[in-house]
């Protein structure tokens, strides 16, 4: 193989550079032909050449002498790489079952703008599958154990050879053992045989499991930097492993997580005491290090957030008590008022409530969660609140009690139950434009009921580059004032809401990520509600800075109130993230590289009803923002226009129907906000 590999090197050289030596060649093309089962994208992410960028780019790096504002440099053709590349894509076909792949390359040389065209031809060949599948070693492991090595293995018969799938089942095994005892486990041999005969292969699974280790004592150990001790039995019951159990990685990772959800630890850590070599107990000793957060928080709040898709100036006072009454309880209350969009005279009038300009909510909430509620998984949560909500044509006082209910059901899984009783008296701002009262505007007592299932597998929540969320939510309203028979109005209905999050990381450096999120809900009154309508609190609203960014927050919608909302909703949103100034380095007391632009095109709209959406009347916008990353999320500005606006005369509709600066651009949006748009 080293032979091979030594004179396709030299053939290289001998072949490209006999003509000219001196000269230096960029990568003009990297073409794969006949290549049918892997494509493109994928081989390109195998070799290191690559494609020499556009003029532009190149005269931006030579500018910069830095990868920044979308500036890359030039790539450059090199044998060596080149044949490092042949021999990488061999090794790629045949670890993907294509045993008898055969590939070749072709290089053209353009002397005019001294660029090299890059061809590898490819022929795949037939494709070996798994035909058999050996565990070895198993055989006196206990039935449960044997059932998991079995039952969830991540290759089976009949499956394309993949050499990473192999890989990755031989981990799977390693951690079955090692999370049930097993932490000595030996691999004594993995092996895939070919047979020429069927061009199909044979794989074995060898390992030797050694003794069955247990959990032995558990100490718990409190920093000594801790101002505040707490009671050790909540550490213990928060951990998933109890002395004696067959000792698992999986469990001592996961109770680090169950310890550090509480929020009333600053930071812990479980390790592993060498057990006593002299001993012949197979026993691991394990030991806690916890260090606590101050108890009691007084924290006054000045910032500013992007509530109900809008930029609002928030003033705060806020207290915590994370060990109430011990067990690690948490109590916290705090009034909070959201200041979205006023006016000085406002102040002064006698009745302000009534100004259309002032668009604000103050809110005193005060909640209890109780940590462990059936299990170390759950926790439970009472809130008690009062809001006072004012939009342009409406404000809502209301008083409400929560009860929540969390559960991490599996590891990227989360479950929520909550139950929402309210008392409002929604009333409207009387104006020349709304001079009727409707039966929205009526004393209320509603009762809310959801159930929301949610997988997160994002790496990061402020800031992700890869992963996906999704959620799907129900609601029902109204079972409760029925059953009781409460004389106040009341709205039955049921709701459904999907929403999904998608992220990616188009080269792997964080360069650009793009991001995808759609979101769709509708609601269905049920027969013999008493309001014909769902509560105010409880409707979809759209535009603003985290829906379609062409209109300002609640003013887009096929409804006879745009303010009031709907019950239907479908939103769309898709980002292209860009570091453009991510080697950039500093200037004076500001970090460049924390500046990133952002690229989007929203769609969607609200309905009165599900039954009335229609797709002509999906509004579309397009524009472009600006972020600075901080540690809590980007900070970001957002310019949208209207794309597509389904309630502009016909002859106006498309961005390309009117004048792009005097119309399109002058009824452009400027949003602020807090963290990502989704």
């Amino acid at each position: 193989m080293i032979r091979t590999f030594a004179i396709i090197i030299l053939s290289l050289i001998t072949n490209t550079f006999t003509q000219s030596q001196t000269s230096k060649y960029e990568v003009g093309k990297i073409e794969f032909i006949g290549n049918n089962k892997i494509g493109d994208d994928e081989l390109l992410s195998i070799i290191r050449t690559r494609e020499t960028p556009w003029a532009f780019w190149k005269w931006i790096y030579n500018r910069f002498d830095k990868e920044i504002l979308g500036g890359q440099k030039p790539e450059y053709y090199d044998p060596l790489t080149f044949a490092s590349d042949f021999y990488q894509l061999k090794m790629y076909y045949k670890d993907y079952g294509f045993i008898h792949s055969k590939i070749d390359t072709s290089i053209i040389l353009r002397h005019n703008d001294e660029k090299v065209h890059l061809n590898f031809l490819i022929d795949e060949g037939p494709r070996s599958l798994i035909d058999t599948i050996f565990y070895k070693g198993h055989e006196y492991l206990p039935q449960n154990i044997i059932k998991e090595i079995f039952t969830n293995a991540v290759i089976k018969v009949g499956d394309p050879f993949i050499q990473s799938k192999i890989d990755e089942e031989h981990k799977r095994l390693i951690a079955v053992l090692v999370n049930n005892g097993y932490i000595n486990m030996k691999m004594m041999a993995i092996n895939a045989y070919h047979y020429t005969s069927t061009n199909n292969f044979s794989i074995y699974f060898i390992f030797e499991p050694n003794l069955r280790y247990t959990f032995g004592s558990i100490k718990v150990t409190q920093d000594t930097l801790s101002m505040q001790r707490i009671d050790t039995s909540i550490v213990y019951r928060h951990l998933d492993f109890k002395e004696g159990e067959f000792y698992s990685e999986l469990k001592k990772i996961e109770s680090e997580r169950s310890l550090n959800r509480l929020g009333i630890f600053e930071a812990t850590k479980i390790e592993n005491i060498s057990p006593n070599v002299a001993s012949e107990l197979a026993v691991i000793p394990m030991n806690v290090n916890v260090r606590t957060r101050p108890f009691q928080e007084l924290t006054p709040e000045i910032g500013m957030n992007d509530e109900n898709n809008a930029f609002n100036v928030m003033f705060g006072l806020g207290y915590n008590h994370r060990n109430f009454f011990g067990g690690a309880r948490n109590y916290s209350t705090r009034i909070r008022l959201n200041l979205q969009s006023f006016s000085v005279k406002t102040i002064f009038r006698e009745n302000i409530l009534r100004d259309s300009s002032l668009i604000s909510k103050i809110e005193f909430t005060t909640q209890i969660v109780q940590p462990y509620f059936i299990n170390n998984k759950t926790n439970l949560s009472f809130t008690i609140s009062a809001m006072l909500d004012k939009q342009p044509s409406y404000y809502i006082p209301s008083v409400s009690s929560r009860i929540g209910l969390q559960s991490q059901t599996a590891t990227y899984t989360k479950l929520f139950f909550d139950w929402n009783l309210q008392l409002s008296d929604p009333k409207t701002v009387v104006t020349q434009k709304d001079t009727v009262i409707g039966e929205d505007f009526k004393q209320q007592f509603n009762s809310f009921f959801t159930i929301t299932l949610q997988r997160d597998k994002r790496n990061d929540i402020f800031n992700p580059s890869e992963g996906t969320l999704q959620s799907i939510s129900i609601e029902e309203g109204g079972l409760i004032p029925q059953l009781f028979s409460v004389n106040l109005p009341y709205a039955k209905y049921i709701k459904l809401i999907l929403d999904g999050q998608w992220y990616r990381d188009a080269n792997g450096r964080r360069d650009v990520i793009w991001a995808f999120r759609a979101r769709a809900g509708g609601a269905y009154m049920l027969s013999g509600s008493p309001l014909d309508n769902l509560p105010l609190t409880q409707r979809f609203y759209s535009g603003g800075s985290g829906s379609v960014r062409g209109w300002k927050a609640r003013e887009l919608g096929i409804v006879k109130e745009k303010t009031q909302g709907g019950s239907a909703l479908f939103e769309g949103n898709i980002e292209a993230r860009w570091n453009f100034l991510k080697e950039a380095g500093s200037l004076w007391f500001i970090d460049l590289q924390k500046f990133s632009l952002v690229f989007f095109i929203d769609q969607g709209n609200i309905w009165s009803k599900p039954d009335k959406m229609k797709l002509d009347e999906i509004a579309m916008a397009f524009g472009l923002g600006l972020r600075y990353n901080t540690i809590a999320g980007p900070i970001r500005i957002d310019f949208g226009m209207k794309l597509y606006d389904p309630e502009a005369p016909i002859s106006k509709r498309w961005v390309t129907q009117r004048k792009f600066f005097a119309e399109t651009g002058a009824a452009g949006v400027i949003h602020l906000g807090v963290g990502h748009t989704f």
